[in-house]
């Protein structure tokens, strides 16, 4: 999360002209296996931001779920919480609908970072 933060910092010096008077939301996009729970991810935020030009901001945050599609099948959907390893590199999950072995897609890392005035 550090790294996250030092990258919207960065982010934010580049604005020319930031609205005064407005408050900020930072939306952020995170995939479900790079972080803890949606709890630990705001706290850390908040303990991070502290007494820097982020401090008063707002968060908004979105945790991306991991999904599986399978190619034997066509099965399209998400996988509930748990249901892989977040330390397994290429994880391999059992198809819901037909039991085909299939690698998942997406909750990893950082989705997207956005700054808005409000």
């Amino acid at each position: 999360m550090e790294q996250v933060i030092a990258h919207i910092l960065a982010e934010l010096k580049k604005v020319e002209n930031p609205p005064d008077d407005s408050s900020l939301e930072v939306v952020l996009r995170v995939g479900a296996l790079a972080v803890h729970s949606e709890a630990a991810t705001r706290t850390a935020y908040e303990v991070l931001v502290k007494g820097t030009p982020l401090a008063q901001s707002r968060l908004n945050l979105t945790i991306e779920l991991v999904t599986l599609t399978c190619a034997s099948c066509g099965y399209q959907g998400p996988l509930p919480q748990g249901a892989v390893d977040p330390h397994d590199q290429s994880p391999l999950v059992e198809c819901p609908r037909c039991g085909a072995v299939t690698p998942v897609q997406g909750g990893r890392g950082v989705e997207g970072i956005e700054l808005r005035w409000e």
